[in-house]
């Protein structure tokens, strides 16, 4: 069934191709989670001045489904079906270019999650694959495949949006603002930013153009919106020891779940209380007294981060639908976090029959925009973004590209490949 789903997969393979061009550089990034992995070609050619950033296409993408992990836990002939990619991906890059495009292989949070023995398997694996020049003939060094860690998603997506936004490309850009990044992802957060501040901890050097950036970036693990829905149902039956039924008043009235601990399962019950899940998810993000903060300032727990003061900051995703279903997006795309706050708390408060037969929410996510609707102005000001802030932008695409973490990791890798080259000319040590 498996290798059934890859070849149906294979006929959608060009997504989005372009031409073949002589003079363009390529580059392959295989973005592998759990449940898939994103085949993603780029393709660019450097500008006329040596130290500008080259403009970047996507010339290839596709999705394939199940994820690497299969290749260790499927007896299906998986790892004929990832020569497969290889094999493919051939039509889409100049034969003369395939021994000069690096291919890189970045796992994302999915893989964290696995044992370590098996995360090890799987990469030991990848390794062996992508060595292998009979199978492989794209340019690969060990380096180029790795777990990622949640700073470098971060990097990575922080990379993407001021690209897109043509922060890089500007001609002084130590006198422009970049953008900084909020991600809220189903397992982590991050925030990225360049402070006004200086670094004390966190930092994350990028050279694009022959500039260095230090950007704080921080991801804050289990803080996604998906590990919180779990953290809220742990949390109240730690409170509840005795309790055979909890009421979670991060749930709409009517909705229930089971919930079980070893042979005792546990009836969660709706509340749909906007007031007191609002109490309880401040449990999680309140900052650690002043003499456990150093060095300062911190933001949750004892995270150390500077102050965001009067930087521009941009979101999408999760943020962003829910801004959008919220109608909480201005004109000129900034988030309006109060009127985010305000549908938050109404949503609430209505029953789950309501919100699906009235509002037209499904089901399945219809306590789940209660939540995360509270969870995100709250996550948002343990930040440190005020109610009433009128600096942080949503949407899905910039200047109609889709935002991948993935573009911002291709111009570091090649950004870094470019100096190493010019270091190496030039005969520098």
């Amino acid at each position: 069934m498996f290798a059934l789903m890859w070849i149906l997969l294979g006929t959608l393979w060009c997504v989005a191709c372009l031409p073949v061009s002589p003079n363009r550089e390529y580059g392959i990034l295989l973005d592998a989670g759990s449940s898939s992995t994103k085949v993603r070609v780029y393709g660019w050619h450097y500008a006329p001045m040596q130290m500008q950033v080259p403009v970047f296409v996507e010339v290839y993408s596709a999705t394939i489904s199940p994820g690497i992990d299969a290749l260790m836990t499927v007896r299906s002939g998986m790892f004929d079906d990832f020569v497969k990619i290889l094999e493919g991906l051939k039509g889409h890059i100049p034969s003369d270019r395939w021994s000069e495009t690096s291919i890189y292989l970045m796992a994302t949070a999915g893989l964290r999650l696995l044992d370590e023995e098996v995360t090890s398997k799987i990469m030991q694996t990848i390794h062996k694959l992508l060595g292998n020049r009979e199978l492989n003939p794209f340019r690969y060094q060990p380096e180029n495949a790795h777990i990622l860690s949640g700073e470098e998603e971060g990097l990575f997506a922080w990379l993407t949006v001021n690209y897109l936004k043509g922060y890089f490309s500007a001609d002084d850009t130590f006198s422009q603002k970049s953008f900084g990044l909020i991600e809220l992802g189903g397992g982590s957060a991050q925030i990225a930013f360049i402070p006004d501040d200086p670094i004390y901890a966190g930092k994350m050097p990028a050279n694009i153009a022959g500039q260095e950036y230090g950007v704080y970036c921080h991801s804050y693990l289990s803080f996604g919106a998906g590990s919180m829905v779990r953290r809220v149902v742990d949390f109240l039956i730690r409170e509840n020891p005795n309790a055979n039924v909890i009421n979670n008043p991060c749930m709409l009235k009517g909705d229930s779940t089971n919930h079980t601990i070893g042979h005792v399962t546990i009836g969660i019950v709706g509340e749909g209380n906007a007031s007191l899940c609002e109490s309880v998810l401040r449990h999680f993000l309140s900052p650690a007294a002043d003499e456990m903060c150093s060095p300062k300032p911190c933001s949750i727990g004892q995270v150390y981060q500077p102050a965001i003061r009067n930087n521009k900051f941009f979101s999408f995703g999760l943020i962003y639908l829910l801004a959008k279903g919220f109608n909480a997006i201005k004109k000129d795309g900034r988030l309006n976090l109060v009127h985010f706050q305000e549908k938050a708390r109404h949503l609430c408060g209505q029953s789950l029959n309501h919100v699906v037969d009235t509002l037209r929410v499904s089901p399945k996510f219809a306590s789940r925009n209660c939540q995360d609707g509270l969870y995100i102005p709250l996550f948002m000001a343990a930040l440190g973004f005020e109610p009433s802030t009128q600096n942080v932008y949503v949407a899905d695409s910039i200047k109609q590209t889709s935002i991948a973490w993935s573009l911002g990791a291709m111009l570091y890798e090649e950004e870094r490949n470019r100096y190493s080259d010019l270091v190496q000319r030039n005969g520098e040590p």
